[in-house]
């Protein structure tokens, strides 16, 4: 039966194929009384499910199980055979039971393509002593030279190869290093407030100033650890804080940068990421800004209108027509505007 089957699916015209149309030619073929004798429909099933394993068919999920005992998709993908030859499908279904095949079943360019990949991690996953260091977590970039002999490739091309395979970091038992941070931890309390800093010469200065006073606080606001956001980059290292204040409550985060499209596109993507945390801008700074910028400059780079409405909804109405006119006039105010060297706050 199962070399009858082959000859149908090799000679159908089409890309796919529906179950209960084979089944039919199949038991004509045979006849009722042979096709049982054969083993029929239990026997027709299990070469189906063959001919997935080898790669010669596919389950096309979506068209769901035709509810007969065992069970069969009503339709199934036929994978041309052309596309891979005998060796290759023969290595491919060679691998470790824990690497999902299927995609490169129905993708011979890309198997072809990381095709050493896969038998590297293959050959590690059935090495019985490589394997053992699983039961060791590392970084992603330790185990990543540990099998691939190349420390940066789970972080580059290994994630499409992981999720080809069906295989995740934590299959691995690995995990990305976060991105960490500067800061300064003055003191651990039951909760902490929290100041992230855009610019590093501002950092500085409120260190300075902070230290000075001696009461760690800003505009009334009591300031437990600070942090040198270095832009952009504290978007995806703030989850860094984790590793250290673990078990201890954040109070509040509050952001100060510059007083433009990019500062506020900054908050912008702290909220919008880091919603378990409350950040909130450092209003009181920020109106020192506008009342100590009384001819706030152009802006000297181009930079893109964004919403700003989340930001500004901490504001009074007078700070928010202040801060829309700047903005919208192409205009903006430096952090470097607060002298903490003279000020009071």
């Amino acid at each position: 039966m199962d070399n009858f089957i082959y000859k149908l699916i090799d000679n159908h015209p089409k890309k796919s194929i529906e179950i209960f149309d084979l089944l039919l030619k199949v038991e004509k073929h045979f006849k009722s009384d042979d096709f049982e004798l054969k083993g029929g429909y239990r026997a027709f099933a299990f070469a189906i499910y063959d001919f997935c394993q080898k790669g010669i068919l596919y389950p096309v999920k979506t068209s769901k199980t035709n509810g007969r005992n065992p069970l069969l998709y009503n339709k199934y993908r036929i994978i041309l055979k052309k596309e891979y030859d005998s060796t290759h499908l023969e290595e491919l279904n060679s691998f470790h039971p824990k690497l999902d095949k299927s995609f490169y079943h129905r993708n011979s360019k890309a198997y072809k393509e990381d095709r050493n990949y896969i038998l590297e991690l293959s050959k590690y996953l059935s090495d019985i002593e490589k394997s053992s260091w699983l039961n060791h977590r590392c970084t992603m970039n330790e185990r990543s030279f540990e099998i691939f002999n190349d420390e940066k490739f789970l972080d580059k091309k290994g994630r499409v190869l992981l999720k080809r395979l069906g295989i995740s970091l934590d299959d691995l038992n690995c995990y990305k290093a976060l991105e960490a941070f500067f800061y300064i931890l003055f003191e651990i309390k039951e909760k902490l407030n929290v100041l992230i800093i855009e610019n590093k010469e501002t950092f500085f200065s409120i260190l300075k100033y902070l230290e000075r006073s001696g009461c760690k606080s800003l505009c009334g606001i009591r300031i437990d650890m600070l942090i040198y956001g270095e832009g952009k980059k504290i978007v995806n290292s703030l989850k860094f804080i984790n590793e250290i204040v673990a078990g201890t409550d954040i109070e509040k985060i509050y952001y100060f940068g510059d007083l433009d499209f990019e500062g506020i596109g900054i908050y912008n993507s702290l909220v919008l990421k880091y919603h378990d945390y409350s950040i909130v801008p450092h209003i009181k700074l920020y109106k020192q800004l506008l009342s100590e910028a009384k001819n706030p400059p152009p802006l000297k780079t181009c930079q893109s209108e964004i919403s700003i409405d989340k930001f500004i909804e901490n504001f009074d109405n007078e700070s928010r027509e202040k801060i829309i006119k700047i903005l919208y006039d192409k205009r903006y105010i430096p952090q470097e505007a607060l002298n903490f060297g003279r000020k009071n706050l």
